[in-house]
């Protein structure tokens, strides 16, 4: 508590100084409670991981491939001379978003059933609660994933299993028979292994995965059946999926969940699922493809077939057998001209194959590639058409027409495809200029073999054809051979690096931390209330506090009382509260030293009323009668007399009768104290109107001079200094003030007060004594109380009970 500085600004002695030994002391006389702080804290974690699930961390890693956009298998590296699209446009992050899909999640939480649990050996803590208790805790610590124990047949839609939420427990009490126990409504019913049972979410049909030999027979087996929304929503929230590095294509997959088994299957199988549809997107691709090649090779075949009937027919009419003596020498020059003209044309045709099959189809199927234009324009926006198509199927499995992805990949297969219309287009164009060129430069040649007959030329027209359509014969049924390759070896966008493994240490709870932390708040919870406490303490409590803030000498301190009963130390005394005033009664004679005169005046005062003052001066003055002191002890304190109860004696006349009765003398108001020799009593009197008046009366100088003279103590009892003028009025009589501060009462704030009489020296020779200090809890002083016959039977100070230095 701050004082007031105005007081203490002048003397360096009144600063605080925080002591840490002191400070430490505080807290360890309440070690108690710290104990007891630890022993609840440490229990309550104990229970605390007895009722916590278990989290083991498992983990594998994967390679994307074809993350540069070409193929990184060798073994399709052949098939790339042939024209086979190995290129891929998938992008690390782009996979790591499918592998974390709700699509793939819900998949393999569906394949390996894991909205179901069954759960064995009950958790020791749980059962002894629940046995002798009577409560339902039902914590199970171990989940039967491998081997479950029983097996649940649904009688319902396969749809309405999935959103299935219960709780129950199965009581195995024969191979054959099983008690049914709902949790959820408390009830129990026996039932026969294969019997159907009707429960609240639908019937079902429960069977045994058990031996007859079993040691489940007579155990409990909790069943768990989740909906699917939730263990997907977990599973989803822990999974981490991320690079190795920053430029890697090699994916580390965490999961963290309480079965290293199921969390190690799921992983694996999530990895499967995930190549296995990259495998049946790349199949469906190659498919149509060699649908596409199969329809044109039938029609090719049947034009190829018509041409060589014609072909047939029209030399059995003319009678044809070699025409190519005949004409050699006219054909020599235009056969060039005439292999160009078949290349030309079976490209024209191929485009518009190409052209009618794009006319024709819906604008969501895939367009075959790689037919071998002159223009590599055209294959390119073929790839890039099909991939488009593609990933937009890829993304409407999980999402819709609205979506924006989807919204702005229709509109890149528009472009695409009307940049793909204008390639053919301007390809057909060209070819057609370059067959028109042909054309001429054939009949000019024609026009030079003016001879040959016309029969010759009407074959060599079917011959053309014929060319024709073997040559686009040849070239499809080669794609087709190509396609159905590039569909045999589809390969999976990943590669295992390293299957599900887990770890055996568990990654929840952290043991140590949690017992730590039990450690901490033992600690941290009795410390706060106890400095709360402190904090908020105004009074004043030890012998040390007072020390630090007054510079006053301390005749020494009195322990607390045990009792309420008003207290008088007696001869024989060797009780604590009698050595503190043995020592009290030395330590005045070395504050006295300078008064060599009989009648030592020592007056007892406090700040304010109920420190104790009384009490003080009773038994001060016993102890020094006790030494065998003439001691006289006068009640100043006219007010609120407090003597009686301690001297069991109050005179008939006394302090007031004297001042205003001048015809009493001062023998006539002293009275011998039966249970103290060598002590005499002059009571207060009666109570006065006008105390501080009556105090300033001459008689009371000739009072004090008088007893002064018959005595060699005299203790005078007189009023708080702080709450009336009635002890300074009297100062001027006295030779020591012992000024009482009452431990655990007194207001630190009032020391400013104790500060300002001493420094002013308003009260004359004056001396402190703490009374009602309580040692037991005292971190200072003891002195030894109770050295004598006593001390024997008391045990040394414990270690805990530090002695502040």
């Amino acid at each position: 508590m701050e004082l007031n500085k105005d007081n203490f600004e002048e003397d360096n002695s009144y600063q605080l100084n925080i002591n840490i030994r002191d400070q430490i002391s505080k807290y360890l006389q309440y070690w108690k409670w710290f104990l007891l702080s630890f022993i609840i804290c440490i229990l309550f974690v104990l229970v605390k991981l007895n009722f916590t699930t278990p989290y083991f961390k498992s983990f594998s890693a994967i390679q994307i491939k074809d993350t540069k956009g070409r193929a990184n298998e060798s073994d399709l590296a052949a098939f790339e001379e042939l024209g086979i699209d190995t290129r891929s446009n998938r992008i690390v992050e782009d996979e790591i978003e499918v592998l974390k899909s709700k699509r793939l999640i819900t998949k393999t939480v569906k394949d390996l059933k894991l909205n179901i649990q069954f759960f064995t050996d009950e958790n020791s803590v749980t059962k002894f609660i629940d046995d002798q208790l009577g409560l339902s805790f039902n914590y199970f610590k171990k989940e039967n994933y491998i081997e479950p124990p029983l097996k649940i047949n649904f009688l319902m839609p396969s749809d309405k299993v999935y959103e299935v939420s219960a709780k129950f427990i199965i009581t195995i009490t024969s191979p054959t028979e099983y008690i049914f126990v709902n949790l959820i409504k408390d009830s129990k019913k026996k039932y026969t292994f294969g019997e159907k049972i009707q429960t609240s979410f639908g019937d079902i049909i429960i069977t045994p995965n058990f031996d007859k030999e079993s040691s489940l027979i007579g155990s409990d087996v909790l069943v768990k059946i989740l909906p699917l929304k939730s263990v997907i929503a977990n599973f989803m929230g822990n999974l981490e999926i991320s690079t190795r590095s920053e430029f890697s294509s090699i994916l580390d997959l965490t999961l963290n969940g309480p079965s290293k088994e199921k969390s190690e299957d799921f992983l694996n199988r999530l990895v499967k699922i995930y190549n296995d549809e990259a495998i049946k997107s790349k199949d469906l691709r190659s498919k149509k493809t060699a649908e596409f090649v199969k329809n044109r090779l039938e029609i090719i075949s049947n034009e190829l077939s018509d041409v060589d009937i014609t072909a047939e027919k029209f030399k059995q009419r003319n009678r044809l057998s070699d025409m190519a003596t005949e004409t050699g020498i006219n054909l020599q020059s235009g056969s060039k001209i005439e292999n160009e003209l078949v290349e030309a044309n079976t490209e024209l045709q191929l485009l518009e194959s190409v052209k009618s099959f794009i006319a024709t189809k819906s604008g969501d199927e895939l367009i075959p590639v790689n037919l071998g234009f002159a223009d590599a324009n055209v294959d390119n926006i073929s790839n890039k058409y099909n991939e488009l198509i593609l990933e937009k199927e890829r993304l409407l499995k999980s999402s819709t027409e609205k979506n924006p992805i989807v919204v702005n990949l229709n509109e890149q297969i528009n472009r695409v495809k009307k940049n793909l219309d204008e390639s053919l287009n301007n390809l057909q164009a060209s070819k057609q200029i370059s067959l028109n060129a042909l054309t001429q430069q054939n009949s000019y040649i024609n026009s030079k073999i003016y001879s040959t007959p016309r029969k010759e030329r009407q074959y060599r027209d079917i011959q053309r054809q014929q060319q024709i359509k073997e040559a686009l014969f040849l070239y499809v049924l080669q794609k087709r051979e190509e396609s159905a390759m590039s569909l045999g070896v589809a390969g999976a966008n990943s590669k295992m690096i390293d299957k599900a493994e887990s770890r055996n240490s568990p990654i929840s709870p952290k043991k140590t931390i949690a017992y730590l932390a039990a450690l901490i708040m033992g600690a941290f919870i009795p410390f706060s209330i106890i400095y709360v406490k402190n904090f908020f303490d105004t009074k004043v409590h030890t012998r040390e506090e007072i020390e630090k803030i007054l510079n006053i000498p301390i005749l020494g301190d009195t322990p607390k009382l045990e009792t309420k009963k008003q207290f008088l130390i007696s001869k024989r005394d060797h009780s604590s509260i009698a050595e503190a005033f043995r020592i009290l009664r030395t330590n005045l004679s070395f504050l006295l030293t300078h008064t060599n005169q009989k009648g030592k005046t020592i007056f007892v005062t406090s700040t304010i009323a109920h420190e104790g003052k009384s009490f003080v001066a009773s038994n001060l003055a016993a102890s020094l009668g006790f030494a065998g002191k003439k001691t006289l002890i006068i009640g100043m304190d006219i007010r609120a007399p407090g003597i009686k109860p301690y001297l069991d004696i109050r005179g008939t006349k006394g302090v007031t009768n004297y001042i205003i009765d001048s015809e009493l003398s001062v023998d006539d108001i002293i009275f011998e104290v039966p249970k103290v020799e060598n002590l005499d009593l002059i009571s207060s009197g009666d109570i006065a109107p006008n105390p501080a008046e009556l105090l300033m009366h001459p008689r009371v100088k000739i009072l004090f001079d008088t007893v002064k003279e018959e005595y060699d103590y005299i203790i005078v009892d007189t009023a708080a200094s702080s709450v009336v003028a009635d002890t300074m009025l009297l100062h001027e009589y006295s030779d020591a003030f012992v000024y009482v501060i009452r431990a655990n009462f007194l207001d630190k704030r009032r020391l400013a007060y104790i500060h300002s009489m001493h420094k002013d020296n308003r009260l004359p020779n004056m001396a402190l004594l703490i009374n009602g200090v309580d040692h037991k809890k005292s971190y200072g002083y003891g002195y030894g109380y109770g050295y004598g016959v006593d001390f024997d039977r008391k045990k040394s100070r414990p270690w805990w009970k530090l002695k502040a230095s």
